[in-house]
């Protein structure tokens, strides 16, 4: 069996996990990928119950409200983000960030939204036409987190905001991502990002918020832009194993 080589301090998903590595799991990884794609079943479980119930209902934001601050930070991601995203795999991107800033809202979680709007709207570019290296060489996380990391200090960002971009990237792979040991925006990235894929955590969202963000963003081409049924992931990593849990069907539609 061969072992991966992750630095021994670095956090499962972070760039420094992957550095210098492919982002092969090893058994205990695995493990633990599978149980918080289950923590996160069970989570939404209960917010179906409680939402039945009546005891869970989410107020309407406007979504103008929840549009990123003019920043610098904000403008260099979103032109990267449009330069080589496809409009289905963009506005998932889109759909990932609001997704997240609406839980963030129910839930009250301070989160600094510049930061969390560059990881959101890049958190896929692993995924668009012409990047390296291919998903069948690394984990499309690991590599997406570096070139978003990398694009962002050759604008004159700093060190460590280009890292918590990319980490929050790299992340968004774990199912669920601790606010509390990873920061509140690489949080939300997985948040949104499995809100929009699963519909996760949608009951914490008004329905007729949702409704404005699916009108805004619409889904069409979501699954063939997120190449969820085409994809030849590197065995091992975090997004083989997500796909091979469904048997490498796309799941089925969140919001119908």
């Amino acid at each position: 069996m061969t072992q991966s080589k992750h630095p021994g301090n670095a956090a499962m998903g972070t760039l420094a996990w992957g550095h210098g590595t492919d982002g092969t799991l090893s058994g205990g990884e695995k493990i633990r990928v599978i149980g918080n794609l289950a923590f996160v079943q069970v989570q939404q479980a209960l917010d179906t119950v409680r939402h039945r119930l009546g005891l869970l209902t989410p107020a309407p934001v406007s979504l103008d409200a929840l549009m990123p601050p003019q920043t610098a930070l904000v403008e260099d991601a979103l032109q990267l983000a449009t330069e080589t995203h496809r409009d289905a795999l963009l506005f998932h991107s889109w759909r990932t960030y609001l997704f997240g800033a609406l839980i963030a809202a129910h839930e009250r979680l301070d989160h600094d939204p510049a930061l969390f709007f560059a990881a959101a709207i890049l958190h896929d570019i692993g995924l668009t036409e012409h990047h390296e290296p291919s998903l069948c060489t690394r984990c499309f996380a690991l590599s997406g987190g570096e070139r978003a990391r990398d694009h962002l200090c050759a604008k004159g960002h700093g060190g460590e905001t280009g890292r918590k971009v990319g980490d929050a990237i790299a992340l968004h792979l774990n199912g669920w991502v601790s606010a509390r040991a990873h920061g509140a925006e690489a949080h939300l990235v997985s948040r949104g990002a499995v809100c929009d894929l699963f519909g996760a955590g949608r009951h914490r969202i008004a329905p007729a918020t949702l409704a404005q963000v699916l009108e805004r963003f619409p889904r069409d081409g979501v699954i063939e832009a997120l190449r969820f049924e085409t994809a030849e992931h590197r065995k091992g990593t975090r997004p083989a194993i997500m796909t091979g849990l469904s048997g490498g069907k796309a799941p089925a539609e969140p919001f119908g």
